[in-house]
């Protein structure tokens, strides 16, 4: 499907926002937190993306971006990048990992650096840091202090 076509039509679905096409093959668009699951579920349904390639967490300072990175297999080569932005009180959303596995490390990772919940997740735990390590270091308010009994 034509890019622009595309956007049109995934522009159509509740909670979506400043869609665009970024190039011939890549779109770009904005949906809510409480409408992600319902669009991220017709996304791999209907519009047959199967694989989700990227899963990025961005401090804005007032509250954090999730940016998620889509692609259809083949031929079409037809990319999407979905944002999601969410509250800093309380960044949480539905896990996507039913849909995609390959979401399961990505989520992993926001939850433990940036400390986002994902709402589902089938073992929502820290990847990269230890169990016991305090807050999320990618954070921009984080303030590490040095505890070697962390290590």
């Amino acid at each position: 499907m034509e890019t622009g076509k595309l956007i049109q039509q995934l522009g159509k679905h509740k909670g979506t926002s400043n869609s665009s096409a970024l190039r011939s093959n890549v779109g770009c668009i904005s949906v809510t937190p409480e409408a992600s699951s319902a669009f991220f579920t017709a996304l791999k349904e209907d519009f047959a993306f199967d694989h989700c390639s990227l899963i990025s967490a961005v401090d804005n300072q007032s509250g954090f971006e999730l940016v998620y990175h889509f692609s259809i297999v083949g031929e079409s080569g037809q990319m999407l990048e979905v944002h999601v932005d969410l509250p800093r009180d309380t960044p949480t959303i539905d896990s996507i990992t039913h849909l995609w596995g390959g979401a399961d490390w990505h989520e992993r990772e926001a939850y433990d650096l940036m400390g986002i919940y994902f709402i589902g997740h089938p073992d929502l735990k820290r990847v990269l840091l230890p169990d016991g390590f305090a807050g999320h270091p990618l954070r921009k308010d984080y303030v590490y202090e040095i505890h070697e009994e962390e290590w």
